[in-house]
């Protein structure tokens, strides 16, 4: 191989490294941030891609020379980066449900704010639990562990990978995981604030001269920030199993992927 063959080859293989990590960034959490300048998100991409370029370059994966194929393969890499990305991404869905339905029970349906993470129109409370769990995965060092398994991809899914990613029941368990832990975690509130709505129900049947409209939304919204405030100390615990879940469930899409 010649220099100019060997210097295209590192190029190419270059590229399509940055492909992937490119697919990853833009959809997970910390990373993928609408607040997060494009300049620095790419600044990171590139470091990233560098860094890993040593470990991929030695196992020496084949790389087309002709122009169609390689797109191809680039398109299929960052593809994958995609799919890492998505699955990745479960963490502030579930938190994004949770505070969707808090946000239904405490009557902030109508008054849903623009979402600093992700720059789209989100429930209050999800904006509250997902900057929470942000500072608390930086504070921990947990965004090292999404590194770390994008890393541990190239095991599993290599340049130009063979096979498809995991079947559709993958993905139709993980939908069903999300709505159940977005679920799990509003219920407390979501609980509470249902025993307000029924004392406030029995309180309007004993004095039907009570205006109810004026007692329930501040009954309710003061009876919701009280036990969010008191659910606070849990919700650390409650983050770091949620990011256990989803790393175990990216090493079940790479195993997948793999067979």
């Amino acid at each position: 191989m010649g220099l100019t063959e060997l210097l295209q080859w590192n190029i190419s293989l270059f590229l399509l490294i940055l492909s992937r990590w490119a697919g990853m960034i833009m959809l997970a959490p910390v990373f993928g941030a609408r607040e997060v300048p494009g300049v620095v998100k790419l600044i990171l991409v590139a470091s990233l891609s560098l860094i890993v370029y040593p470990l991929i370059s030695a196992a020496k994966p084949s790389i087309p020379s002709e122009l169609l194929p390689y797109i191809a393969i680039v398109i299929k890499e960052v593809f994958v980066g995609l799919v890492i990305g998505f699955v990745i991404y479960t963490l502030t869905a579930i938190l994004q449900g949770a505070g969707q339905l808090l946000d239904f029970q405490m009557g902030f349906t109508m008054g849903a704010a623009i979402d600093p993470v992700y720059g789209v129109q989100s429930p209050m409370m999800g904006n509250f639990q997902m900057i929470l769990a942000t500072m608390l995965l930086l504070a921990t060092n947990s965004h090292h562990y999404l590194i770390a398994a994008m890393v541990k991809s190239y095991v599993y899914i290599p340049i130009n990978p063979s096979s498809l990613p995991a079947d559709i029941t993958f993905y139709v368990q993980l939908v069903a995981h999300v709505f159940a832990l977005a679920i799990q975690i509003a219920l407390p509130v979501f609980g509470a604030l249902l025993v307000s709505d029924v004392g406030v129900g029995l309180l309007s049947r004993t004095v039907p001269q009570l205006n109810i409209f004026s007692v329930v939304f501040p009954v309710k919204i003061i009876f919701g920030f009280t036990i969010l405030f008191l659910s606070i100390p849990f919700f650390g615990e409650a983050v770091a199993h949620l990011f256990n879940l989803n790393m175990s469930w990216v090493l079940e899409l790479y195993q997948g992927w793999k067979q």
